[in-house]
């Protein structure tokens, strides 16, 4: 396969309107596949080299190492997918080494709901030196993005359209706001700008006052998505290290009160097996990753008391343990004073 190098592809008006108008046939198919739970597919190939493999599933493509056999029937193996799903990849390695053999028309295809997704991942596969294809097939020149995975095996990338039909209130009022599909209510709340709603409780704000926080425009799509039964979205609570490297909004706060971090309570999504963060459009989840201390998946209506709970508590918890001298209350008007500037 030649290279090939798209070139701010979300932009392309062939790209998109081809996605606008995939084949029914393809789209009913996965949407089958993803919700009939009784329903068992597994892709099975012998490999020279699993860890490679482990890797670019796991880390680029964002799969989840599911399971793994040792020397049975002095085969190795790993199991790759998704939790919950009726589906997964196998690969397997053994002294009989793989004479594989694929062309230009071999792929793996990933469908994904969002073009955030896609890009995200193109970006990660290009930072680890990945380098994209282009497909023989006409079609899939037109609807996605390829590169090939350590075996040589082309994985195609594409968009499936995830429409918003829920009866609920806020479906409505993101329907009437004129946005009909789920990659279109990401892309339209990531570009909000950040501020406080006036209520917490009131997810609908985030629409109706065009701004939102982590906590709710995260809490808000994560209702979105649960009534439009969209798979695979966690909504997820983070306590991260605040520095002014990783949030450089915050300003010279930390520093003037001789802190160098204050753990920080953060939401975002959990799509698959990637963290998206859509607080802001510049919002990068990546800056944050190495300084996450830990996380956990909430429920949406959790935003509203418990996330503030856990976060004193964890606080209180870190004053102690680091022997610092200052009094909750302090600390908690430190921060406060941190997301002020953010705004």
């Amino acid at each position: 396969m030649k290279a090939f190098f798209p070139t701010q592809w979300t932009q392309r008006t062939q790209w998109t309107n081809s996605l606008r108008s995939l084949r029914p046939l393809r789209l009913n198919l996965h949407l089958l596949f993803i919700q009939t739970k009784h329903m068992k597919f597994r892709y099975a190939r012998h490999s020279n080299d699993l860890p490679a493999l482990e890797k670019f599933y796991t880390e680029i493509i964002g799969l989840e190492k599911l399971g793994e056999f040792k020397n049975h029937d002095n085969y190795d193996g790993i199991f790759l997918g998704l939790a919950g799903q009726p589906w997964h990849l196998e690969f397997t390695s053994s002294l009989d080494k793989a004479q594989q053999q694929c062309d230009e028309d071999d792929l793996l295809v990933f469908y994904y709901g969002t073009d955030i997704e896609i890009q995200y991942i193109w970006e990660k596969a290009a930072a680890a030196g990945i380098v994209a294809v282009e497909p023989k097939n006409p079609y899939w020149k037109e609807n996605g993005l390829c590169f090939n995975d350590p075996d040589g095996f082309g994985v195609m990338l594409t968009r499936y359209s995830l429409p918003l039909r829920a009866q609920d209130e806020l479906t409505q009022l993101v329907i009437k706001t004129g946005l009909l599909d789920w990659n279109s209510l990401l892309r339209h709340i990531k570009h909000q700008p950040y501020g406080r709603n006036a209520a917490r409780n009131d997810f609908s704000l985030v629409l109706k006052e065009g701004r939102g926080t982590c906590s709710s425009k995260h809490a808000f799509l994560k209702k979105i998505a649960d009534w439009n039964q969209i798979p695979n979205i966690q909504l997820i609570l983070g306590i991260y290290k605040m520095t002014a490297k990783n949030t450089p909004g915050i300003g010279t706060v930390l520093l003037e009160n001789g802190l160098t971090y204050i753990p920080e309570a953060h939401c975002y999504l959990k799509i698959g097996h990637h963290r998206y963060d859509l607080t802001t459009n510049d919002s990068d989840i990546r800056l944050l990753e190495p300084d996450i201390l830990e996380e956990q998946a909430i429920e949406a209506e959790q935003v509203i008391d418990f996330k503030v709970d856990y976060h004193r508590q964890f606080l209180a918890k870190w004053l102690a343990e680091e022997k610092i001298n200052l009094d909750l209350d302090t600390l908690w008007r430190i921060r406060e004073q941190c997301i002020k500037n953010l705004e």
